[in-house]
């Protein structure tokens, strides 16, 4: 499962307390699509533009290098190699993040580098932007005929992807959120109304909303017009805007039992799940990745 914009601004959040005024020793690119800062203090910074999953974390994995490096890794060294990692910011509810850097030029002069990563499946990209806001070079080089919308080349001026035409869930208040429902007819599924109407909220979370409402995640409009769902989402809001991510492994409990930790559950009488509710965060994410099977609130399963 990529990377959506809520977990990722927990990933963001926890790296950037931990690389920010932090000197790039050495870069690699081990794969076509990852790159890997290498930071004073023995911290890796891995930035992968995959078109499966694409993502930003520290590593301590390592990853062998080709004989000869890529191009971009060697432009990459050639402007940022001896930097200082000045910030590391998301763009709001956007998978974008940009690692502002100052290193110096052939001159000996102090200038301001940006490398942005741009974790959105199938059009991931890795891109370098000069003080002056121009592509210095990327990963993948969309031209005219590739994209009509937005280009991204080598001497054009970097401008952020289109952004969809929806209401972000962070700020939108109770009123215009009520009003938005009483349009809605009473048999109008309630997770897909959240997925056509706010940004940045991937479908499991939109259906863990409305099970936290109304007990089930297949809940349409129902006699409270919309306030145990107000209700659910303003909770979740305020754990966001506090920062208040919880690591969190879901596990399943035949494992347990292969491994003889657990005794085998009853079909009947219990779930072959154990879950606790919560945010992800980067501390988690590889977890979510190896979990394997997750279960929805309504007992749907759904593959990592």
């Amino acid at each position: 499962m990529p990377l959506d914009a809520i977990c990722l601004s927990a990933v963001v959040r926890e790296t950037a307390a931990q690389v920010e005024n932090t000197r790039i020793e050495k870069i690699q690119q081990p794969a076509r699509d990852q790159v890997v800062l290498l930071l004073r203090g023995g911290r890796r910074l891995l930035l992968c533009a995959g078109a499966t999953q694409p993502r930003l974390h520290l590593t301590e994995q390592l990853r062998d290098n080709p004989s000869q490096p890529p191009m971009f890794c060697m432009l990459l060294r050639k402007h940022l190699a001896g930097g200082r990692i000045l910030s590391v910011v998301q763009e709001p509810l956007e998978r974008v993040v940009t690692l502002t850097i100052q290193a110096a030029d052939e001159l000996g002069e102090q200038r301001q580098w940006r490398l942005i990563l741009e974790a959105m499946p199938r059009h991931a990209n890795l891109i370098l932007v000069d003080h002056q806001g121009r592509i210095t070079d990327c990963l993948r080089r969309v031209d005219f005929e590739m994209s009509q919308q937005r280009q991204v080349l080598p001497g054009l001026f970097y401008h952020l992807p289109p952004r969809q035409e929806k209401r972000s869930p962070l700020e939108i208040t109770r009123e215009e959120f009520l009003e938005l429902l009483s349009a809605l007819p009473e048999d109008t599924p309630l997770d897909g109304w959240l997925l056509d109407t706010f940004t940045a909220l991937p479908p499991l979370m939109a259906r863990e909303l409305v099970c936290a409402a109304y007990g089930e995640t297949d809940a349409r409009l129902s006699r409270d017009k919309g306030e145990k769902l107000w209700d659910s989402l303003g909770t979740w809001r305020d754990r966001i805007v506090g920062g208040g991510f919880v690591p969190t492994l879901l596990r399943r409990a035949m494992a347990d039992y292969r491994r003889g930790e657990a005794e085998l559950p009853s079909p009947n009488t219990a779930r072959p799940w154990s879950r606790k509710p919560s945010i992800p965060s980067a501390g988690c994410w590889m977890n979510f990745m190896r979990a394997g099977t997750r279960r929805t609130g309504s007992g749907r399963r759904a593959r990592t």
